[in-house]
């Protein structure tokens, strides 16, 4: 396995472009992989991409793409359609650009999960499985590999389901270690569910309060540095060591559930990376 992180937890090296300056700190801090998202019209233009991919050849991080997916369990076909061309056309522009050959991709809305009224849950695992067969088949081409995440929307066996109706080599799955808790789904249980299809992670640690009181009665949820909270990623990493289809070349990429609240992001990385090197060494390239 190959331990990274998303670049939204990296603080880039002065001076340069701010994602070139990412690629160059994880780099920095011994990283081997960093997963990148272009939002903005201006981080897409394919000077600027080609700046950062090359910026990934130069310092040997490998660039994992994050952001795809679309509103496939949308109830109203019309929708999903255009949806579908949207992925495929973002998909290509920047494999063709940047060379990257890996995508996270997710349903969307989150709001529009499991607990959505309609479709009914399992006519639109059916349904999400057609639409991922459907993107897969079309980055297939290029040699592109994506990844579904459990992204605070289905729980594992969901997630699974949706990837056996898919059936396609290159729709496999990127599992999100800390997400199951916030579908009430104990993060082991989601592993051995997704672990046969996982190529790529996002490793997450939160610390679980079952139940607080005011301001808002209910379960909280808290972003604490890898090791700090509840998910047992030893146990995790395991699972995917036994199960996924190819370990070796699994990336681990540090993520929190939450990047705003961090007060200071270079020592939560630093935490995160030390607590991954010792007890994830087993696991590690």
């Amino acid at each position: 396995m190959k331990l990274g992180s998303v670049s939204g937890l990296i603080t880039p090296v002065p001076g340069v472009d701010p994602m070139v300056g990412r690629v160059y700190r994880a780099a920095e801090l011994g990283l081997s992989v960093l997963g990148v998202s272009f939002v903005q019209e201006a981080d897409r233009a394919p000077e600027h991409l080609q700046e950062v991919a090359e910026a990934g050849a130069k310092k040997g991080i490998e660039l994992r793409l994050g952001g795809g997916g679309g509103e496939f369990g949308n109830p109203d076909r019309e929708v999903r359609e255009r949806e579908l061309e949207r992925a495929v056309n973002s998909l290509l522009y920047l494999n063709k650009h940047t060379g990257i050959r890996y995508s996270m991709v997710a349903n969307r809305p989150m709001s529009h999960n499991r607990w959505a009224p309609i479709p009914p849950l399992d006519e639109r695992i059916d349904m999400i499985g057609e639409y991922l067969a459907r993107m897969a088949d079309a980055v297939a081409p290029v040699g592109m590999v994506l990844g579904l995440e459990n992204h605070c929307d289905y729980r594992g066996h969901e997630i699974a389901a949706m990837l056996r109706k898919a059936n396609r080599p290159n729709m496999m799955a990127q599992i999100d270690t800390g997400n199951p808790f916030t579908v009430f789904e104990d993060p082991i249980d989601c592993a051995h569910a997704m672990a046969p299809y996982v190529v790529s992670a996002h490793l997450k640690d939160i610390r679980v309060t079952p139940l607080v009181g005011a301001p808002i009665f209910g379960a909280r949820t808290e972003t604490v540095p890898l090791g700090k909270g509840h998910v047992d990623n030893v146990a995790i990493c395991q699972i995917l060591q036994d199960k996924s289809p190819d370990p070796a070349s699994l990336a681990l990429m540090m993520e929190p559930l939450l990047t705003n609240v961090i007060e200071d992001k270079d020592a939560f990385v630093r935490e995160s990376i030390d607590w991954a090197r010792e007890k994830l060494a087993k696991f590690l390239n």
